[in-house]
């Protein structure tokens, strides 16, 4: 993980976008704790001990922070906690390993279109995918800016060099062109995640000597 010297503030936006344990992401209101931990405005259950990802748009950039669920203070607010790392009470930015690598690629709509691109970048947690506009026509381009919407569910397959990997996604922002898309995955098989993960280290490796 890298830090930057930027300190993102989820509670200081609306909502922020939350996946506990790799599964799908939902959108809450988060607000800091005198003890520096989290409270997330979610209902539900959430195992104390499981991994969680915040995502969020600051000062026109995109943040993420990576905690640990926590059980809830004596007395405290409904909802889920969440502990981060971080000094001298604030928060460090983290982020996944991201390697700016060009892949086969194929985006599928809810409504069944399959339009054929590439990826920009890619990271365990998510991909830059842009789709070849070459092979869209006018129609289809209409349904493909409506179907890309923020936060919309959408089917991403990326040619990995070991195989096709099948990814369920959220739509977190988009770009200046029409079908140019940051993707957060969601409910990743863990064997997947580890295929993305290991090619990523392998991609953004220094060599030595």
């Amino acid at each position: 993980m890298s830090a930057t010297l930027e300190q993102p503030q989820p509670w200081a936006v609306p909502l922020v976008s939350v996946s506990l344990g790799g599964g799908e992401a939902r959108t809450c209101r988060v607000t800091r704790q005198a003890d520096g931990t989290l409270h997330l405005g979610l209902t539900g259950f959430a195992m104390v001990g499981i991994d969680a990802t915040l995502l969020w748009t600051q000062n026109n950039r995109g943040c993420s922070i990576d905690g640990t669920v926590i059980a809830a203070p004596p007395g405290g607010l409904p909802g889920v906690y969440l502990r981060v790392d971080g000094a001298a009470g604030s928060i460090q930015r983290r982020r996944s390993e991201r390697a700016h690598v060009e892949l086969p690629a194929a985006v599928r709509l809810p409504s069944g279109q399959l339009f054929p691109g590439w990826t920009v970048d890619l990271s365990a947690g998510g991909a830059h995918v842009t789709v070849d506009l070459d092979e869209v026509s006018d129609d289809m381009l209409m349904r493909l800016v409506e179907d890309l919407e923020r936060d919309a569910l959408i089917e991403v397959e990326i040619d990995l060099p070991d195989g096709l990997a099948a990814f369920t996604c959220q739509v977190r922002a988009g770009g200046e062109e029409p079908g140019d898309v940051r993707l957060l995955f969601v409910n990743v098989n863990p064997e997947v995640r580890a295929r993305v993960d290991r090619f990523v280290k392998m991609t953004t490796a220094v060599p030595v000597g």
